[in-house]
């Protein structure tokens, strides 16, 4: 490493040459001594930016050699003999531009690494946050359309249920019209006991696994009732109601009469959930013994106290009818049909009609009541969903604000190392230039000189 002229080796000449050769030194002294003016840290910089670049310095981590040849010039040993064939200094010391540009790309192409795998992290996390909240929110989507299924089911119960009201309504008209001189008994009787049968009918209307208004248990007339999830893997009940009116009766000697209230028919069985059974006609045959509930029934005796009840069923219209002894189950709103009020006879059937009208009238408020509080639950249970779904949403959002951030953090923190590896660089050529200024004269003005130094950089 070149530190001063006498341990450069310069041999000893004759007189003349020796004064050109003390001429050329003084020359590259004062060139030295003006550089060194110029700026005075020029010399200890030069050297320590030769001698002593730290093992962990800034490009420490590219694979770049940092000697002071790879950091002057090229690979091997340059010799002055080298140089004194080139045009100018650089041949020993190369271009010190060219060195930074490949030392600048080495470091670009080693910050972007390294940010990329910053970046990769980054993208990873946020992925495998979003894959957890999008499981929770298919969760919960799923829990939502369960509670929605429910409030439709809801609300189609209420709907039904006004319309019972409605109904309810227009029977006392035909129940007052019935007694009204002049008006035709058999019309208003059918036309009310069309309208107990559209009650039952819209109490049906609904599909078994969402209605709320019938679909009653046949044995022991329990209401139906629906299952949904309010919350991931927690299910809850809806328990339904009934806007319609059912009836049997159990016979004394156990067979059950049965009535179908959407088609008007009551067919007897062996039992509760029993065989159907049959009857022989006078003249032999087999039919099933059954009946209208329009024009095959009427009404003996009933003791609202006790339930006993005494009907004559007429299954064939040639037959005596078959009268039957036992006990009314009811369960519904609690009207009947006109059979049940002696086809509106007297003033005292119509009075019962209405009556039991009344009494359905208030049997409904009770089961609008208990929709009410469906619709409560459900209208919460969606609430509870819609308030999961939003903070899920919410997740989503701070999981995407957070990796932008991170990566507007990394971008910026590379660029900073970047930039600062640039000056580094920047502040390394300034260095060599200043070398290259204070002994580029020397070596390229003296031929003796340049023969007989042999530099290993």
């Amino acid at each position: 490493m070149v530190s001063s002229i006498s341990s450069l080796g310069v041999p000893t000449f004759p007189s003349a040459t020796q004064t050109n050769t003390q001429t050329n030194l003084q020359a590259n002294s004062q060139t030295s001594s003006q550089n060194s003016q110029s700026n005075p840290n020029q010399s200890s910089v030069a050297t320590q930016a030769l001698t002593s670049v730290p093992a962990g310095g800034i490009l420490s981590t590219l694979p770049v050699q940092t000697s002071a040849g790879a950091l002057l010039g090229g690979g091997a040993a340059t010799s002055v003999l080298g140089a004194s064939e080139g045009d100018d200094a650089t041949s020993l010391f190369g271009t010190v531009a060219s060195q930074q540009s490949t030392l600048l790309l080495q470091v670009q192409a080693n910050a972007n690494a390294q940010l990329q795998q910053v970046l990769d992290a980054i993208n990873s996390e946020a992925a495998s946050e979003n894959a957890g909240i999008n499981t929770q929110n298919d969760v919960w989507i799923n829990v939502k359309s369960q509670i929605n299924n429910a409030e439709i089911a809801v609300q189609n119960g209420q709907e039904s249920a006004t319309k019972v009201a409605d109904t309810l309504l227009d029977m006392r008209t035909s129940v007052a019209n019935a007694g009204q001189k002049g008006e035709d008994l058999s019309y208003w009787k059918d036309q009310y006991d069309s309208q107990v049968t559209s009650i039952n009918n819209e109490a049906e209307s609904a599909d078994p696994a969402t209605n709320l208004v019938g679909n009653l248990n046949p044995i022991d007339f329990s209401p139906n009732t629906i299952e949904y999830d309010n919350k991931p893997s927690s299910a809850t009940t809806l328990t339904g109601t009934y806007i319609g009116n059912t009836w049997r009766i159990k016979a004394d000697d156990g067979t059950y009469w049965v009535p179908d209230v959407t088609t008007d028919t009551l067919q007897a069985y062996k039992g509760l959930q029993g065989d159907a059974e049959n009857y022989t006609t006078g003249d032999g045959q087999s039919v099933p013994k059954a009946t209208s509930t329009r024009n095959g029934l009427s009404l003996v005796s009933y003791d609202p106290s006790t339930n006993k009840i005494t009907v004559n069923v007429s299954v064939v219209p040639t037959d005596p009818p078959i009268t039957v002894t036992g006990t009314l189950e009811q369960n519904g709103i609690g009207v009947m049909q006109s059979w049940f009020y002696n086809n509106f006879a007297t003033q005292a059937d119509r009075d019962r009609a209405f009556a039991d009208i009344t009494k359905s009238e208030v049997n409904l408020t009770s089961a609008q009541a208990t929709l009410q509080n469906g619709a409560t639950q459900t209208t919460q249970g969606e609430n509870h969903a819609n308030a999961a779904l939003d903070a899920l949403t919410q997740q989503t959002v701070a999981v995407q604000t957070k990796q932008q951030s991170d990566t507007q953090a990394a971008q910026a923190k590379a660029a900073q190392q970047f930039l600062a590896m640039q000056a580094s660089l920047q502040n390394l050529q300034a260095v060599q230039s200043n070398y290259l200024q204070a002994f580029a004269g020397f070596v390229s003005d003296d031929p003796f000189a340049a023969t007989a130094l042999n530099i290993t950089a």
